[in-house]
Formats: structure tokens, C-alpha cells, sequence
């Protein structure tokens, strides 16, 4: 009677549910493996650019800004680490030292890294010839002057003679304009000529500066030359 009375117990007793594992769906095991992937780029992408960091190699920068002509001094470059392109012609910075000496042939920026084309050996004021610093109104200096090219002096004729024709004089640029100190809106140019014409630049009370269209640098040719 008991056993049967048990029996009757565990029958009318409910099973407990059976707990079931996770199952997703197949869109959902897609969603996850395609996580999974992008999990996997994310992460190669870093490495490539952590081992992209790595490979950095140390090339020449300019320190301070080094005007064209100007030799160089130890203390207006510097070595950095850089990862730049094989086909970007910058100065390894093993070779810092051979350049000291060497002239810019171009002004050289704070801050930007040295290429061998705006070096050279020579100094740019060639053999014969000299620097004058003329004083010229802003408004008519011409736009796109830059050092090293070339223009033409206009020198005025004299108030005094109407038969006299404006004197031209060939030139270049060798110091970018810069505000002058006499308070009359002028401008301040250094200008390479021939040291006969010097004089004549340096007396002129009016001066005109011309542009003309840019050629061949003697004094880079003079480098090339001595190479």
C-alpha cells in the first residue's frame, strides 16, 4: 500500500523543465562571424601600423629658418626620426655632417626636412658680382617674387633731362622683401647685378623691379660644374 501510494505520488509529480543551452539563429551566427572578421582587420590594421612606426629611420631637419645663400652652421640642422617614402630625397641623417659648410641655394624652413637639390657647395653670389639693397614702394613690387629669380632694375631718368631713356639693369633676387624701418609704406629687396652696376643701383632714387620669367640659376650651374 505504501509503495503503491509512492508510486502514484512521483507520477502525479510535474518533471522539472530542462534547461536549454544557447542556440542562436543562423542570422545571428552570421552577425557574429562577421563581427568576428571585422574584430580580425581592426586589429591587423593596428599591427601593420605599430610595425609601420617601427621602421622609422633618421633623416635631416632644419632647425631655424636659413635664408638662400646662407651658409651652414651645425646649429640650423638636427637629425629626426621619420617614416617617409623611398622616393622622397631627404638627407639620411648620417650625412649631417658633410653638409655643414654647403650653402642653401633656396630659404630653408623651420621645421621642414632637407633635400639634396636645395644644397650646394658653391656660394650663390657668383664671382664679379654684388648685393645691393634697393628701397621700393610695396604696391609696386611685383607678385610671385621669390629668391634667386631673376629680374630687371628699371632706373628712372632724371626729372631734369627729357632726352635721357630709363636705365635697365639685369638682377636677382637674393633676399625676399621685408618691411623698412623708414616709415614710408617702402619695401627693402636685396638684389644680386654686376658689381659695375652696384653704383648705379645703389645711387637711384627710383627704382623699378621687373619680373622676369624664371631661367637657369648660374650659380646652381657653377655647383653642378664643380661636381
Amino acid at each position: 500500500m505504501t509503495e503503491t501510494s509512492g508510486a502514484r505520488a512521483r507520477a502525479n509529480t510535474p518533471e522539472p523543465e530542462r534547461v536549454r543551452g544557447f542556440r542562436p539563429t543562423a542570422r545571428r551566427r552570421n552577425r557574429l562571424a562577421a563581427g568576428l572578421a571585422l574584430g580580425a582587420v581592426a586589429i591587423g590594421g593596428n599591427v601593420l601600423v605599430y610595425s609601420s612606426l617601427d621602421s622609422s629611420e633618421p633623416v635631416v631637419q632644419v632647425v631655424r629658418d636659413v635664408p638662400a645663400g646662407r651658409q651652414i652652421t651645425p646649429d640650423m640642422l638636427r637629425t629626426v626620426d621619420v617614416d617617409v617614402d623611398a622616393t622622397v630625397n631627404v638627407i639620411p641623417g648620417t650625412d649631417l655632417g658633410s653638409l655643414v659648410g654647403q650653402y642653401a641655394k633656396v630659404r630653408l624652413v623651420s621645421g621642414s626636412l632637407v633635400v639634396r637639390t636645395a644644397l650646394q657647395s658653391d656660394p650663390l653670389l657668383n664671382p664679379g658680382n654684388a648685393v645691393v639693397a634697393i628701397e621700393v614702394k610695396a604696391a609696386e613690387l611685383p607678385v610671385g617674387l621669390r629668391e634667386r629669380v631673376p629680374v630687371q632694375l628699371v632706373i628712372s631718368r632724371p626729372a631734369s633731362d627729357d632726352s635721357a631713356v630709363p636705365a635697365t639693369i639685369d638682377g636677382r633676387i637674393v633676399g625676399l622683401p621685408v618691411a623698412s624701418d623708414s616709415g614710408l609704406g617702402t619695401q627693402s629687396v636685396s638684389i644680386e647685378v654686376a658689381a659695375a652696376d652696384a653704383s648705379a643701383v645703389a645711387a637711384a632714387d627710383d627704382v623699378r623691379v621687373v619680373l622676369l620669367v624664371p631661367s637657369e640659376d648660374p650659380a646652381a650651374r657653377t655647383s653642378e660644374v664643380g661636381e
